[in-house]
């Protein structure tokens, strides 16, 4: 079983190093680690870089110094000269590590930081350095978030939604957002019960002008779609889409704001991830190509062919719409097949994009052999085995393009032959290598349905037997 330890436990063997042993810091420290990890000792939240005071009598942690002058500040009535250096140096701090914000917080870092907020709130040249430092000791450590935290941040988000005192702190509020609902299923839950949906949807609707509030808010109303805290069983990452589809009505302003911002691809590209996280149902994807996802996702294709991430999303939102197969025959009549291929192609090296362009071109052709024959006449056979050769380690591509394989030749005597000329075979058996389980049952299934030797494993044969009673 592993071992933990405390940072002061860390601290003193250090301290003990340099002053019993007269090492040098740095080999005072790496002897420790030495030390403790001959033990067992798990070190990941130690942290490992510090200095010593004048006389080498104790260990100075500059996260701790900045924290503590920080405290006094929202004890009192804080001015701006007072904090402004410390809340910069905490800020860097927390960026250094994990292990350097679970020692702040250790220290009462949330809580300082809660105060300190709500004691400078009416302060824009304040409040904006407070909430960063925030934003980072919440960055990978959303646990430490509380009720009363998530009452604050709705609270401010309403008040901020509408003023432009100061553009950043709508931003960071997004972030705050982003980094408490993260791999925690139960800060969502309670942030949407606390009506941070609501207040995030009209912070979007009043700073629609703004490129890094729609980013950012784009990316805070994505996070609960999510479904990625291991530690819970089932989470409402569908019922979040509900919401924020049927009742804020986002799949048409966001596709409506994507019109006034397709200049700028980083902009247009978080609009149309939010859409495709959004689509999580068939009568979502229709709703999506009533309000024009389809013209915008030609027209992005076509007018943008050299912004590899503008195209990932773009495939991204595709691929989920594609899931509804009336949706999957209008895009095919769109021509918009065509348009994923060229793509790929131009961006060959670039694996998100293969990616997502294996997985829209399996959901185009599965199921329809008269999609698969088009796609394959267009270069899709060749462009998904040419993904695979210029990506051989990555393992989505490798598993999408097994996929893609698969459907685009399953019903499709032709394309079948197509696929073994262009040597699907020795790209198939290279990703079975070199990924094992995790692309087996694709892989197996393409060699299958390319009528290629394969050998399948029986998981159960029926005995005959009659079952006891």
């Amino acid at each position: 079983m592993a071992k933990i330890i405390s940072q002061g436990t860390f601290d003193s063997v250090v301290l003990e190093n340099v002053r019993e042993f007269d090492m040098p810091l740095e080999e005072a420290i790496n002897d420790a680690v030495k030390e403790f990890e001959s033990q067992g000792v798990l070190l990941g939240i130690i942290v490992k870089n510090m200095r010593l005071n004048e006389d080498k009598t104790s260990v100075i942690h500059d996260i701790l110094i900045a924290l503590n002058k920080l405290r006094c500040g929202a004890e009192g009535s804080p001015v701006l000269e007072d904090i402004k250096e410390p809340l910069a140096m905490f800020s860097i701090q927390c960026k250094v590590s994990v292990a350097h914000r679970v020692l702040a917080n250790n220290h009462g870092a949330y809580e300082v930081l809660l105060k300190l907020l709500k004691n400078v709130q009416r302060d824009p040249a304040m409040l904006g350095p407070s909430l960063k430092a925030m934003v980072t000791l919440t960055e990978s450590n959303p646990d430490i978030l509380t009720d009363e935290g998530i009452e604050f941040l709705v609270q401010l988000i309403e008040e901020w939604k509408c003023r432009s005192d100061d553009p950043t702190i709508p931003e960071y509020l997004a972030c705050w957002s982003i980094e408490s609902c993260v791999k925690h299923e139960d800060n969502r839950q309670n942030l949407v019960a606390a009506g941070a949906l609501s207040s995030l949807v009209s912070l979007l609707h009043a700073n629609k002008s703004n490129s890094r509030v729609i980013k950012t808010t784009c990316k805070a109303l994505r996070a609960y779609t999510l479904d990625d805290d291991i530690r819970q069983e089932f989470g409402k990452a569908h019922e979040h889409a509900r919401i924020l589809v049927e009742e804020y009505s986002m799949i048409s302003v966001c596709l409506e704001m994507l019109k006034d911002w397709l200049h700028e691809s980083d902009t247009a590209s978080e609009l149309l991830y939010l859409v495709g996280k959004l689509c999580v149902r068939a009568e979502y994807c229709q709703e999506a190509v009533n309000h024009g996802a389809l013209a915008a996702i030609n027209d992005v294709l076509l007018s943008f062919p050299n912004h590899p991430i503008l195209n990932k999303q773009t495939i991204s939102l595709l691929k989920a719409m594609v899931g509804n197969d009336k949706v999957k025959e209008e895009a095919m009549k769109s021509g918009i097949g065509q348009l994923v291929i060229a793509a790929m192609i131009n961006h060959q090296s670039i694996p998100s994009v293969c990616e997502e362009g294996c997985g829209a071109l399996s959901m185009l052709s599965l199921r329809v052999p008269a999609h698969a024959k088009q796609l394959v006449q267009a270069g899709g056979g060749q462009a998904v085995i040419q993904a695979m050769k210029t990506h051989p380690q990555n393992k989505q591509v490798q598993k999408l393009g097994c996929m893609a394989i698969r459907n685009m030749a399953s019903r499709t005597q032709e394309n079948r032959q197509l696929f073994v000329e262009y040597g699907a075979e020795e790209v198939i058996q290279t990703a079975l290598k070199n990924h094992g389980d995790a692309v087996k049952d694709m892989a197996k299934a393409a060699l299958r349905d390319l009528a290629l030797k394969v050998e399948l494993v029986e998981q159960w044969r029926g005995t005959g037997h009659e079952i006891s009673r």
